[in-house]
């Protein structure tokens, strides 16, 4: 039913924005699926783009990939057209686009792409799936973690253990004596995103030098210590509360699940 919905949005995007004149605002040609509006402010915004290079080929679509662009508004360049127009742009609406590769992607804080030069002219297409304040944003991400959490489940069947305090789902991958009280160990461990995307990990021979003391320890591995033996392991699915929580760092993003593999090399006490 989501890939119908993606689908009949992408369909919407195009009928609204097609058919009707282009106007022009400093070096952005455009149209708009509806009228210019002003809400209060709103600094999360979620969109679907659309976007197609100079030879009219599709290399950006989120609708198919079911996955939205997510833009704080106050990282933006707040003078750039781009940043006007989406300003303007409300829950609903969409935007078409002409513009230089440079313009759009530096207006968004981000580079250009590889197969992109700077000057090449591309079409975007944009429709302003939701704005949100700093509350509601917390509480779709909040949703959306749970949700990515149950279709990855679904999707790989797990039968892991559902730890109700934490959130974390984990299952054994190797058993010996059953867990036992760990101060200090040598812990092997990786991380990796939902999709399968290496994250972190103990890297060969550098083994994570684990101790029980170290509030600084990440509080997945710190759960799945406790629940190991040596030369015991487990995998587990660990909910941002656990991981790198809702602020991320600079390689992962707020409220991001993580899946996690740890075993217990050698004990120190």
């Amino acid at each position: 039913m989501r890939k119908v919905f993606f689908a009949f949005v992408g369909i919407v995007l195009l009928w609204s924005c097609n058919d009707k004149p282009m106007d022009k605002l400093g070096n952005v040609t455009y149209s708009r699926g509806g009228k210019p509006c002003e809400t209060a402010r709103r600094n999360h915004w979620l969109m679907d783009i659309e976007a197609r290079d100079a030879l009219d080929s599709v290399y950006l679509n989120t609708i198919q990939l079911g996955r939205k662009i997510e833009v704080h508004r106050l990282q933006l360049d707040s003078s750039s057209t781009l940043y006007t127009l989406l300003v303007q742009t409300c829950k609903g609406d969409s935007l078409k686009l002409h513009v230089s590769a440079k313009e759009f992607y530096t207006s968004m804080k981000g580079s250009v792409p590889a197969h992109l030069k700077s000057d090449d002219q591309i079409t975007v297409y944009i429709w302003m799936r939701d704005k949100l304040t700093d509350a509601e944003h917390i509480s779709y991400k909040k949703v959306y973690e749970k949700d990515a959490i149950r279709r990855y489940i679904d999707n790989q069947r797990w039968k892991g253990i559902s730890d109700s305090e934490t959130g974390i789902v984990y299952e054994k991958l190797k058993s010996n004596s059953g867990p036992q009280p760990i101060k200090k160990a040598k812990v092997k461990y990786i991380i990796k995103s939902l999709n399968e995307q290496f994250i972190a990990s103990s890297r060969g021979d550098r083994l994570l030098m684990f101790d029980a003391s170290d509030k600084g320890v990440l509080g997945g591995i710190r759960f799945l210590v406790s629940k190991l033996g040596l030369g015991e392991s487990a995998r587990a699915i660990v909910p941002s509360g656990m991981a790198y929580g809702a602020s991320g760092n600079t390689r992962v993003p707020g409220y991001m699940p993580i899946l996690l593999e740890v075993e217990i090399i050698e004990i120190l006490e």
